[in-house]
């Protein structure tokens, strides 16, 4: 009898144990949440990033610097129908862009001794729906919006080069499906910008800070619970330019994000605690902008995402079970940029392979003072 007691007992533990760490989907919630959170602060830094950068003809200029006394000289000749369309050869002659000599328009192409405080504004919209692949779980269905709204502040001379900065705030939310679980996120966040030019190089700061509510329904209930987070991101580009419509951009990308998780009794009696989350974000790529003809632009790029998760740890009823871990992914896309009088619109489509896998699609609309 007792050596199949003792067998008995190990196949108890065994499976006790198994199963503790292959927990269901549902408890990992809060998990999924935070990682979708991170997916949408991707896609809230890098179009930050493209938004205050200036338009695709400013890329293809010198952002050199600003020259403040330029007492209505002999301006160079740009017809007037040209104005906030790209000449044949240079750059973009709109209020806040650069001329080819490294200069900046004013609202006549000349003098730059007055400059407004705010000297536009943007509005735009992007949308993912992608396969989120995660180990110890099945596939969740990522759909996801981000709807953001800046202003862009008034450039100053720094040094040998050129200081801006901006402000912006918006809507993040989306849903996380798999044949278990149904998320749907709702939530807003608002940030800060400062850029750096000179020459051809461009580095941008951005931090920012948002709130997420959750609701989680699976066959037995819905679970409810909110995540907050702040982030900071960093990137540097340098513009080369082939000719004066082609110009190559190596970039890179840095981010970091701490997500608070949330604690709750779910409606199945389970008591869910999360640690918090820190997640970085490292992303080198390279883009090309040329332009197409007068007045339009095109771009093409591509980027490697690499994930880091630090914290996080998912603990039932003082269960701890194994984290959810997320594979690096390739991202990759092109847009295309036109402007008519003081405004600017633009359209893009992306791919993305990988840990993350599937679609991108948005559009923006600028307005320059």
């Amino acid at each position: 009898m007792k050596p199949i007691s003792l067998f008995a007992l190990s196949v108890f533990v065994s499976v006790y144990a198994a199963s503790a760490h292959a927990a269901p989907t549902t408890v990992y919630a809060n998990s999924i949440s935070a990682h979708n959170i991170a997916a949408m602060q991707h896609t809230i830094m890098n179009n930050t990033i493209r938004s205050f950068s200036g338009t695709m003809a400013a890329a293809l200029g010198s952002r050199g610097e600003l020259q403040y006394e330029r007492k209505s000289p002999a301006p160079q000749k740009i017809s007037i129908d040209q104005y906030g369309r790209m000449p044949e050869y240079g750059t973009m002659p709109l209020y806040g862009e650069y001329g080819d000599d490294g200069s900046v328009f004013g609202r006549g192409g000349g003098d730059m001794g007055s400059r407004p405080t705010i000297n536009g504004m943007w509005l735009n919209w992007q949308h993912v729906d992608d396969d989120a692949k995660f180990d110890h779980m099945n596939t969740l269905d990522s759909d996801y919006n981000v709807i953001m709204f800046g202003l862009s502040g008034g450039d100053a001379q720094f040094g040998n080069g050129i200081t801006d900065w901006g402000m912006f705030g918006g809507y993040a939310g989306g849903t996380q499906t798999n044949d278990t679980l149904d998320i749907t996120e709702n939530g807003g966040y608002v940030g800060v910008y400062n850029g750096y030019a000179w020459g051809g190089l461009n580095i941008s700061l951005i931090a920012n800070a948002g709130a997420m509510y959750n609701s989680a329904e699976f066959d037995t209930g819905t679970d409810e619970y909110a995540n907050m987070w702040v982030g900071g991101a960093i990137n540097a580009a340098y513009n080369i330019a082939l000719d004066a419509t082609f110009t190559l951009q190596p970039n890179v990308y840095a981010g970091y994000t701490w997500i608070k998780s949330a604690n709750y009794t779910s409606t199945d009696g389970a008591h869910i605690a999360n640690q918090n989350f820190n997640m970085f974000e490292v992303a080198p790529g390279v883009r090309a902008i040329k332009q197409i003809s007068r007045g339009w632009f095109g771009f093409i790029g591509a980027k490697y995402v690499f994930n880091f998760a630090h914290g996080g740890d998912t603990v039932v009823d003082n269960i701890k079970l194994d984290e959810l871990e997320m594979n690096d992914y390739s991202e990759y896309g092109l847009g295309i940029e036109t402007s008519v009088d003081r405004f600017n619109m633009s359209i893009n489509v992306g791919r993305r392979d990988g840990g993350r896998t599937g679609w991108t699609f948005g559009t923006s609309l600028k307005y320059l003072f």
